[in-house]
């Protein structure tokens, strides 16, 4: 038909699979189907672009279930990469006043954190390109569970009790998480840009700094010497199962909520309306790997 009228026929042509709900087809006289507004009001964009992306590859089929959603959530966004900002950023508080001691780029080019976030950008450019979102999920990830083992491995808040020295290594330390964690929010802005953005801002970075984030940025040394954070807030809810807060709530002696797979303490995922970096993950990824 294009060729008949003129024009010429598409390139490519991207199709996803088909979706099912615990296994199961959905319908409405099955009444299981998924609401998309409601997912997004209940978690927010970040949470649902994070988990359809990751969990299911793109063009394949795919299984939604609530509870490994809460779960895949939890442990990558929440635990993962929120926990790892959060402790970090409290220990710098607490020993640094919240300054960098030195710029990310003075740290050693073999550094384990530098060359296993390097590794990592590199695939999920590659991932990116091939449209293969669960694959740079997967490799952006790497980085952030890296950069928690580092920090057990290092225990940079025994160092800092000794002083001298090892208080200053413990201080370069923090700044190597940091930026591992900063190159994981460029990287990641594409799927959950308002993570990204308050992951940015505890960094010390302004919002038109976080606007104009390129896919370079994921290289390493984007920290400087006396740079400073901002007051440690989690960038990230955590997602109370159903019941959680009713357990935890007896076991305090008190009543307990009843928790409905809502971010922990009530609060959505997503900032105040309208502060969304836009999430064309084809676009923005496309133009700026290639």
């Amino acid at each position: 038909m294009l060729m008949s009228a003129g024009l010429p026929p598409p390139t490519t042509v991207f199709g996803h699979g088909f979706l099912t709900k615990d296994g199961h087809k959905m319908g409405k006289s099955l009444g299981n189907t998924i609401d998309p507004q409601e997912l997004v009001t209940s978690f927010g964009a970040d949470a649902v672009r994070y988990f359809f992306l990751r969990e299911i590859e793109f063009g394949s089929d795919g299984d939604f279930s609530r509870e490994r959603f809460i779960n895949i959530v939890n442990a990558n966004l929440a635990n993962t990469i929120g926990n790892l900002v959060n402790r970090t950023l409290g220990l710098l508080k607490k020993n640094c006043a919240s300054t960098l001691s030195i710029g990310s780029a003075a740290l050693p080019l073999d550094h384990p954190l530098r060359t296993a976030t390097a590794a990592s950008m590199a695939t999920a450019a590659a991932c990116y390109a091939a449209l293969d979102f669960s694959g740079a999920c997967e490799a952006i990830l790497a980085p952030a569970a890296a950069g928690n083992g580092f920090l057990e491995e290092r225990a940079p808040w025994s160092k800092f009790k000794k002083g001298g020295e090892e208080a200053e290594e413990a201080a370069a330390d923090l700044v190597a998480v940091l930026e591992t964690a900063r190159c994981v929010a460029v990287a990641l802005s594409p799927i959950t840009p308002t993570l990204s953005q308050s992951i940015y801002t505890q960094l010390g970075f302004s919002p038109e700094q976080y606007s104009a984030i390129q896919w370079a940025d994921t290289q390493w040394g984007g920290l400087k010497a006396g740079q400073q954070t901002a007051e440690p807030a989690p960038v990230f809810a955590r997602i109370e199962q159903e019941g959680e807060g009713e357990e935890a709530g007896a076991q305090a002696g008190g009543k307990g909520g009843k928790g409905k797979g809502k971010p922990a303490g009530g609060k959505k995922q997503q900032g105040k309306k309208g502060k969304e970096k836009p999430a064309d993950v084809t676009e923005s990824v496309s133009s700026s790997v290639s």
